[in-house]
């Protein structure tokens, strides 16, 4: 009997830290012994005969007890209650895992996005910032050495007022496509093109320690203090026209936003596209010239939301909508037989843009007209999802 005691004695010692107190109750009352418990737990169909086999214990201690015990009552009142709370703290039961809600300080995840979107797949532009580990999630060295080359393509592609632009210096303006007439857009033209990142190779920041980092023109010298930046670094200036761009006042039918969280950016394209919406970004391909290989398509009529990620040290989206906006997926041959679907976008009216605007030095007209321009690999387009649009 001794042996078989002390074979009931180890799975409660398991579970008790007071396993001589436990000990006395079982020599005091077990006559017999079920089969053994299994340790350790290992998975769920384990944790049901643990609990099963408990059960029995139990029951056999009770059965067994002579009435003639002073106490007993209180003894097995002891042993259940004790193994109830030595299960429950020592035994970690298989949870649900929680939903990814806004303000969770959990890394940003794909489960936002298809809270919000259920139907709509990720881009590119965004799968790969979602990846643990892709990007990093902070940095502070985002000049590179870049900024005349990376200005030219991305500052002209997404601000337009009067208050965005000097007039272009001759040597600065790119040896490539940017801009181009709306009556270019048939198969057959040819054009030098580049698509690349524009933005910081970085991750999303979890909402809430985005929203606890300033990120306004009045709080710039805790900005620099906070990434450790001199107020005289390519990088500050950089912060600093970044964060003027997104307080600049809005041109005449134009909604713009600074989203800092993967959060913020799906709730404010949510709000004033919807959920049933296709989020577009352009295939990458190196300098060279592309022809337009067949005719383009068109993606939800003249609706869209177009969010630049802009250089900074964390992932920050410059979105915008702007009336009277087209967007097309471009079907495109490179000179070395690549093909790439790239996106551009239109605008119909150019009557409210600078003066200064690189576009019409180009393209050598005056506000007004029609123009165009294909975006980066890591801007996003958002459109009114419709039958005949595609998957990106």
């Amino acid at each position: 009997m001794r042996g078989c005691c002390n074979e009931v004695t180890k799975p409660f010692s398991f579970f008790f830290s007071f396993e001589k107190n436990i000990n006395l109750i079982i020599k005091v009352i077990c006559k017999r012994c079920p089969d053994p418990l299994p340790l350790p737990i290992n998975n769920v169909t384990q944790l049901s005969t643990l609990l099963s086999s408990s059960r029995s214990i139990i029951n056999l201690l009770i059965s067994k007890m002579s009435p003639a015990i002073s106490g007993a009552p209180f003894l097995i009142f002891f042993l259940t209650l004790s193994l109830h709370i030595s299960f429950s703290t020592a035994v970690r039961l298989p949870t649900k895992v929680p939903s990814f809600l806004p303000g969770d300080n959990s890394p940003p995840t794909e489960k936002y996005w298809f809270s919000r979107l259920p139907n709509t797949p990720l881009p590119k532009a965004l799968r790969d910032t979602l990846q643990p580990g892709y990007y990093p999630s902070v940095i502070r060295d985002f000049a590179n050495g870049e900024k005349i080359s990376v200005d030219a393509r991305e500052k002209y592609g997404k601000h337009y007022g009067e208050d965005s632009h000097k007039k272009t210096a001759k040597s600065a303006l790119p040896d490539s496509t940017i801009f181009y007439l709306y009556n270019d857009l048939h198969p057959g033209k040819k054009m030098k093109l580049l698509f690349t990142n524009s933005g910081t190779k970085v991750s999303f920041l979890p909402r809430r320690v985005a929203e606890s980092i300033p990120f306004s023109s009045d709080k710039f010298p805790e900005i620099l203090k906070y990434f450790s930046l001199q107020v005289n670094s390519e990088e500050a200036e950089i912060i600093s026209d970044e964060i003027g761009y997104c307080e600049s006042p809005n041109m005449e039918g134009e909604e713009k936003y600074c989203a800092t969280s993967l959060e913020s950016l799906i709730d404010f394209n949510v709000a004033r596209l919807g959920q049933n919406v296709q989020v577009l970004s352009t295939e990458p391909g190196k300098k060279q010239e592309y022809t337009v290989s067949a005719k383009a398509e068109m993606r939800g009529e003249h609706k869209a939301a177009v969010c630049h990620k802009i250089r900074y040290p964390y992932a920050v989206h410059y979105c915008h909508v702007i009336e009277g906006t087209e967007v097309y997926v471009v079907p495109l041959i490179a000179a070395d037989g690549a093909e790439v679907k790239a996106v551009t976008v239109c605008h119909l009216n150019t009557s409210a843009w600078s003066p200064d605007h690189m576009a019409f030095e180009v393209l050598k007209i005056k506000p007004g007209p029609a123009v165009c321009h294909f975006l980066a690999t890591d801007t996003l387009i958002w459109v009114p999802k419709m039958d005949q649009d595609m998957t990106p």
